[in-house]
């Protein structure tokens, strides 16, 4: 049975000019996403990545290349029918409530009125928007807004949902709770494309993670896939007495006590001396593993290895 790519990009390319330069803010972006996929969208400001969002929602029309969404062609209004928009800084009436802009915003999305209500309220639950929807949204905390913002991303009942740095200006509780969020819709099993700076986050809910630098596609695919083992081990000790301990701190690196256990990271130079250690110590060595890169270290190797690009050029 044919499934078709909840988005697909092909030589999408767009270019700025400006007082007779031109500026490429995305070139050449091949990105293929599966339905039911829940892809992290990476780069540093400036990278591309809300340009290319512009481009997918056509807000903008890229200078070349293609995109679609679900088949249907970006720049055609069905593309949009089963598309979820979050974007990074939402801009709301103050005077209304999360309820009455919901409201609003499902008609606009095509919701029939007998269904409007209802979807609102679920909405408003799946965000966990819910306990404040009576408050007027300029009383509301920075958190609150980002949960209204998914609520109304969320009330047409989107097949694909593009979210642009959705735990932007979060503190860390507040990350947890959207992250959570996002979790359950995945669950559910909607397409999630998420642009953001919180490498953790992505690398704990993504599917698959695009990296973009310089307007450039770098990498794609799995965080197992874009991170690589290091010359680090994690190890775990028991019995391991309070001299032990002190020794091993001296030696490795992160050492702390986790119940009855000691769990400590060893440069691979190091491991015999450490092993060595523990034997004549009488502890017992748990487990001894090697470590993998995070996703912002893959990140940072992939983007420093990245060759030089000139994007700024003179206007033909």
């Amino acid at each position: 049975m044919y499934t078709p790519w909840a988005i697909r990009t092909e030589g999408l390319t767009k270019v700025y000019v400006s007082h007779k330069q031109s500026h490429t803010a995305v070139r050449d972006l091949n990105l293929p996403i599966a339905d039911g996929e829940t892809v992290g969208f990476l780069g540093a400001n400036g990278a591309g990545k809300t340009t290319t969002i512009k481009m997918l929602l056509h807000f903008i029309a890229p200078t070349r290349g293609r995109a679609w969404l679900y088949d249907a062609p970006c720049e055609e209004p069905r593309a949009r029918q089963k598309v979820g928009y979050m974007p990074e800084q939402p801009y709301f009436p103050r005077y209304l409530t999360p309820r009455e802009l919901l409201s609003a915003h499902a008609a606009l999305a095509g919701v029939p009125a007998r269904e409007a209500r209802h979807r609102v309220e679920i909405a408003l639950e799946l965000a966990r928007a819910d306990t404040f929807a009576h408050r007027p949204l300029g009383k509301l905390s920075k958190g609150m807004t980002q949960r209204v913002a998914l609520a109304q991303a969320l009330v047409g009942d989107p097949q694909l949902l593009i979210l642009d740095e959705p735990a932007s200006g979060l503190d860390p509780v507040s990350r947890v709770e959207m992250r959570n969020v996002l979790q359950v819709l995945k669950e559910q099993g909607n397409t999630i494309f998420l642009s953001s700076h919180h490498l953790g986050e992505v690398e704990l809910i993504c599917d698959r993670v695009a990296i973009i630098h310089q307007g450039q596609l770098l990498a794609f695919g799995t965080p197992e896939e874009l991170t690589q083992q290091t010359d680090r081990y994690v190890l775990v000790a028991e019995n391991v007495t309070p001299d032990t301990e002190r020794d091993l701190r001296s030696l490795c690196s992160n050492t702390r006590r986790d119940g009855a256990q000691i769990v400590a990271v060893v440069d691979a130079a190091q491991v015999y001396e450490v092993v060595s250690l523990l034997r004549q110590a009488n502890a017992r060595l748990v487990r001894l593993v090697q470590q993998r890169e995070t996703l912002e270290e893959a990140f940072l190797r992939i983007v420093q290895s990245a060759p030089v690009s000139t994007l700024v050029e003179k206007a033909a």
